[in-house]
């Protein structure tokens, strides 16, 4: 009943989160590191009490008190997409969980996950991604947002609450999946300071307008999520959207945990509500690695040592971490017989510069071929398609350990996956 009424508040909670959080990240680096020292000591205490961490501390032979810092977490083992698929769906069936959260989302696996959280942890996920918004010059409650339709939003509803036709925290939905020319007519009619979307439907907008030479209203901020933003993309944004572009990362699972405000190289950490390891093969903390996330807010429900399937590259200054490249996603793989596999990572440096491709996905059909959907840079490109082909299988063939075809397809643009998210390699192979 209590978790029912909360979640009715919702608007309130979220402003109670929100006046709790220290609105500049990353201003004042030591007092974030002793607030996430502080959080990350209860977090263990909550932790210890439900059965299934109690379990992997009692495996791995640690006691709540053994974890002081982000550092000492590499004590408990990481916690796999699967092991928190599992245990999700054993939560969300219990009856005290039923005024509580229970958001599915699908990754590039493509398999569902549901992601139980209560009504407390709900608000402040959506207090931090206000705060990142506020930290990138954005004003949550006098400005107005346009974002997509999601999973879990009703297509049908009229989305303005009270508090918005009074002129507070308006926020316009526009249906991503509608045809550029209908997303495009939305983005000017509104004129939104904010506008947040799925990157690939950043891109598909992008190239439309360019290539048709229709202008886009320039938002104050936008956010292109779901996937990494590269420098073919990022030019191509900043040409279309403007300059102010905010790079976010995160996940359905854990909320927004890194940010990259315009004119920075790197991302901060949002110490004081998260912390963010970087784990190399053998689970110990790396400069370069797997990234593995645990959100400090989510008390309730808990995610520790989260492994979120991409690698990054970072440093530490004084004890603080700052994330300088986050390379992509771990498993997106091509396949051999043998067993033997190459990886994103042996790929990406082919294209990450190529000024001819400003998208590409690779579809592994069989183990001798690979249909490769390609976008050429129209307006930067010298090349034919024919000579743009004839280059990269060249380069290809190079990192890949075995012979294979590449079938080329090119595109206006490469729609995205089911999850309105794009994958560069897609392996059909099981």
């Amino acid at each position: 009943m209590f978790e029912e009424i909360q979640k009715k508040m919702m608007n309130v909670n979220l402003f109670l989160a929100l006046m709790q959080m220290d609105k500049k990240i990353g201003a004042d680096l030591k007092k974030e590191k002793q607030k996430q020292n502080a959080h990350i000591n209860q977090l263990m205490k909550k932790a210890y009490e439900i059965p299934f961490y109690r379990k992997r501390f009692d495996q791995a032979g640690v006691n709540p008190k053994d974890i002081k810092t982000s550092e000492d977490l590499v004590k408990l083992p990481p916690l796999t997409k699967d092991e928190l698929r599992v245990w999700m769906e054993e939560e969300a069936a219990k009856p005290e969980h039923k005024g509580w959260y229970a958001d599915t989302t699908s990754g590039s696996s493509g398999i569902p996950l549901t992601v139980v959280m209560s009504p407390k942890e709900k608000a402040w996920m959506m207090a931090n991604w206000f705060r990142v918004l506020m930290k990138a010059g954005y004003n949550p409650v006098f400005g107005k947002m346009m974002t997509r339709i999601n999973a879990h939003e009703d297509k049908h509803k009229d989305y303005d609450t009270f508090l918005q036709r009074l002129g507070f925290m308006r926020r316009k939905y526009v249906n991503q999946f509608g045809s550029e020319e209908e997303v495009i007519k939305a983005i000017n009619d509104y004129h939104p300071d904010m506008l947040y979307l799925n990157h690939s439907e950043f891109m598909r907008i992008a190239l439309y307008s360019r290539d048709h030479g229709i202008k886009v209203w320039h938002p104050k901020f936008y956010a292109p999520v779901g996937e990494k933003t590269d420098d073919a993309a990022r030019a191509l944004f900043m040409e279309v959207f403007g300059e102010n572009l905010v790079d976010s990362y995160g996940s359905a699972e854990t909320g927004a945990c890194l940010l990259r405000v315009p004119g920075s190289d790197e991302y901060v950490v949002h110490n004081d509500y998260y912390a963010v390891n970087i784990y190399d093969e053998q689970n110990q903390l790396a400069k370069e690695g797997k990234i593995v996330i645990t959100p400090l807010f989510k008390t309730d429900m808990p995610i520790i040592n989260y492994v979120i399937g991409d690698s990054a590259e970072s440093r530490v200054e004084d004890g603080i971490r700052f994330i300088t490249n986050i390379k992509g996603r771990i498993n997106d793989v091509f396949k051999y017989r043998d067993g033997t596999v190459t990886t994103f990572f042996e790929v990406t440096p082919l294209i990450t510069h190529n000024r001819d491709i400003i998208q590409i996905r690779f579809i592994q059909e069989s183990y001798d071929l690979v249909h490769v959907q390609a976008v050429q840079d129209r307006e930067k490109s010298i090349k034919s398609k024919e000579e743009i082909e004839k280059e990269l299988t060249e380069k290809f063939l190079e990192v890949m350990k075995h012979p294979v075809k590449f079938e080329f397809e090119w595109m206006n643009a490469i729609p995205p996956d089911p999850n309105g998210k794009l994958r560069m390699i897609v392996c059909n192979i099981k």
